[in-house]
Order: C-alpha cells, then structure tokens, then sequence
C-alpha cells in the first residue's frame, strides 16, 4: 500500500477512534445529568412471610402519619409551669430602727448647720443656718421655724448656755458677742476671749484670756454680761495644751495636757479655786474627752503606737479623790468628740469603718470615711454596733434625745442635720 494511502487511513481511524470516545463519555457520564428520568414512586410490595412455624401473627401497624392539627388540638389549653427548685438567695435587710444592720435615717435639714444642740423640751433642736444667718428649731419630723428673729451674718462658732437661752458668737475677725434670745440682746465681749463654756446654772462662763504678752495670759471667769472677771489659772504659752469645759460636778473648769512620749500623756484638772488636784495620766497623744452628765467620768480617746497611732477610746472616773482610777480601753477606733452620752452609763459613738495606721496624726484625713454607729456600756465595758447608715455618712458630732429614742448628728462635709431612730 502506498505511504500517502496509509497515512490517509491512519488519520480516519485516530478522527472515528477520538470520536467514539467523546460519545461514550458523553453518553454514560454527562448524559444522566442532562436528561434524568422523572422519579417515580416506589410502592414496596409486602410478601407475607409463611406462617409454618412461626408465632401467630402480630396484628396490622398502621403506618400513617398522624396529622399535625390533630396533635396540636390534643394538647391542653394552658401548659402548666414547673416550679423552680432554685434556692433564692436573701438580700440584705433594711431597718428603719437601729437594731444591728443597715438602717436608714432621715435629712431634717438639708442647708449648711453649725452647731446644733438639743432644746429644752428634750425633743426638737436648735442651730445656727449659715446661709441666711437665723437660728432656727426643727422638731423631729422636720417641721422648722425661727428660733430668733434677729440674724447674725458669718458666725464662725456657736457655744450654747444649757438651757439655750444664750449664746456666745464667735466671728472670724475675732469679735465675739453673748446674745440673749429670751431678751432679744446682745453684749459685746473682748477680742482676746476665746473658747468659751458656759457655768451648769448657765449664769458664767469660762474662756481663754489670750492678750498679746505671754504673761497676762488666763484661763479666766466672768458673768453673762462680760463682767465680774475672774482670772483663775495662768496660761502663759500653754494655750494650745489647755481644753476649757465646765464639768457638770463644777469641780474642774479646764483641763491641762503636757505629752511625755509617744505612748504617754499627763492630764492636770483645773480647779476654780488653786485646788492642787491629781493629775492622771492617759496612754498617748491627741488627747479628746467628754464628761458623763454628773461629770462622775470622762470618756477620752488617745493614739499610741500599740493601737497603730489610730485614736482609741478609754473611760475612767472623774471625780477629784478618785480621779483616773478604773480606766478602761473600751477597745474602739474614734475619739471621743465624736459620741454622745445617753446616760452616766451608756454612750453612742460614730466609728469610722476603717482607719489607717497614723491617722491620730492626721485627723483630717478621715473626714470622708464613712462612719457606723456603736452603743457602748462603759460600766460593763462593752459594745454593740446598732446601725450601718443605708447611705455613707461622715458624723461630726452626735446628739441624743431625751426619750432616747432618736439620734441626731451634724455631717461633716455637708453640715446637714440628720435623724435615726433607735
């Protein structure tokens, strides 16, 4: 066969081979995709098994699905609720009675105050409102009006007689005034007098003589009126280191303090008369006291090394031939000008919840510490906290009725009067 023949042929048969292949991938693979018969729908025949045997036969399951709506109809009209078995868990409870735990108190008055003290029905109180420069008694459900009709615009301190029915008025120039609200006058009193208390009769005071020379320097007496002047003991330069306060048994009208060590302090009382009275001493610095309503006790506080330089709180007898005797720590972080005698035998403090070690040094720094509220025993020595106020509250100074059923206080920062029943 010729070569050109043969090639001729070569290339059909590779042209017919390359298309018989195309066809048969197309056909068995490509095909089925394209051109799928319609499903149809299989009917499985059942072929009953020969019952030689075998156990009689189980009867006909009907294999028809049950429908939707009928289930849902079925069901009953209200699904019952299956309790929860999860404990609850108690939140804190609230008192309006001081009895231990959070208690909540009332705002009597909202505006800057200044020195509150209890009126002479045992119920209401009277204070000096910075802003508008009137005095003013507020009962305890915050009903208000004017104490005195006359105003005294930037009274820097307010030291009430007993009985509220005098004040000295202290200003920021260092004039000073005893004004008389039942005869509506006022006598001026010298520059140089300063802290000031009133007699147990409320017909004297007390106060520090400070003139410029060191040596005409007194603690000294006078009546109500600026007169009858009295010098009674020599301050010198010692003025800082002496505490003017009557005791309620007129036995003492100051106190002198003169610090030894870190750990130590002497306390010398003040007589009227030169009385060379016993000194006692107390255990560290920073010396603060309030006496009992007899005067019978004094309850101070004082910072040492063993309680961290934070002021703790002591009580000890009073009285000049048992003075310092029986002192006990009452173990409790405050001082003491921050309590309230209720009686000779039961006080009510406001403690700061936490002190720094130091902060006898530095008082100041627990001005926005918030404070809770303790009742002690000073005769048992024991104590109890009564009430964690529901909101923080810093305490400057404590008051308590005479039914002893109420507490008030003066803030610090804000100088707003507030209420707590106990």
């Amino acid at each position: 066969m010729p070569p050109k023949i043969k090639k001729i042929i070569l290339i059909i048969g590779f042209v017919l081979a390359v298309g018989l292949l195309g066809f048969a991938l197309f056909y068995f693979i490509f095909r089925p995709l394209f051109f799928a018969p319609p499903e149809e729908e299989i009917t499985p025949t059942v072929t009953a098994p020969p019952t030689e045997g075998l156990p009689p036969v189980a009867p006909a399951v009907n294999m028809a699905v049950p429908s939707l709506l009928n289930q849902v109809t079925a069901l009953p009209a209200e699904i019952p609720v299956i309790p929860s078995e999860r404990p609850t868990i108690p939140g804190p409870e609230i008192s309006e009675v001081a009895i231990g735990g959070l208690t909540t108190y009332t705002t009597l008055e909202s505006n800057a105050t200044q020195n509150p003290n209890l009126s002479n029905n045992g119920r209401d109180l009277v204070y000096y409102e910075k802003d508008s420069g009137f005095f003013y008694q507020i009962d305890p459900n915050g009903n208000k009006q004017l104490f005195s009709d006359a105003t005294f615009k930037n009274v820097e301190n307010v030291t009430w007689a007993n009985d509220n029915s005098k004040a000295v008025l202290e200003y920021p120039d260092g004039s000073n005034i005893i004004y008389d609200f039942n005869k509506k006058s006022s006598v001026t009193l010298p520059k140089h007098w300063e802290d000031f208390t009133f007699s147990g009769d409320n017909k004297q005071i007390a106060f520090k003589d400070m003139r410029v020379d060191p040596e005409n320097r007194y603690i000294a007496v006078s009546d109500t009126n600026g007169a009858a002047y009295q010098p009674v003991e020599k301050l010198g330069n010692n003025a800082d280191d002496v505490y003017i306060d009557w005791a309620p048994n007129n036995k003492y009208v100051a106190l002198y303090r003169e610090n030894l060590d870190f750990n130590r302090s002497v306390i010398y009382p003040v007589g009227f008369n030169q009385e060379n009275y016993s000194s006692f001493r107390v255990e560290g610095l920073d010396f603060r006291h309030e006496w009992s309503p007899t005067g019978n006790k004094i309850l101070y506080s004082v910072f040492n090394s063993r309680s961290e330089y934070k002021p703790t709180l002591w009580i000890a007898n009073s009285n000049p031939e048992l003075l310092g005797t029986g002192k006990t720590n009452l173990e409790i972080n405050t001082w003491a000008d921050k309590c309230t005698f209720a009686d000779e035998s039961t006080v009510y403090c406001a403690v700061p919840r936490e002190l720094d070690m130091g902060t006898g040094f530095i008082p100041d720094s627990a001005q926005d510490i918030a404070d809770d509220i303790y009742k002690i025993d000073i005769m048992q020595g024991t104590k109890e906290l009564i009430a964690e106020p529901l909101f923080d509250t810093t305490i400057d100074q404590l008051i308590i009725n005479e039914d002893k059923n109420m507490l008030y206080w003066l803030e610090e920062d804000s100088g707003q009067i507030k209420k707590l029943n106990l």
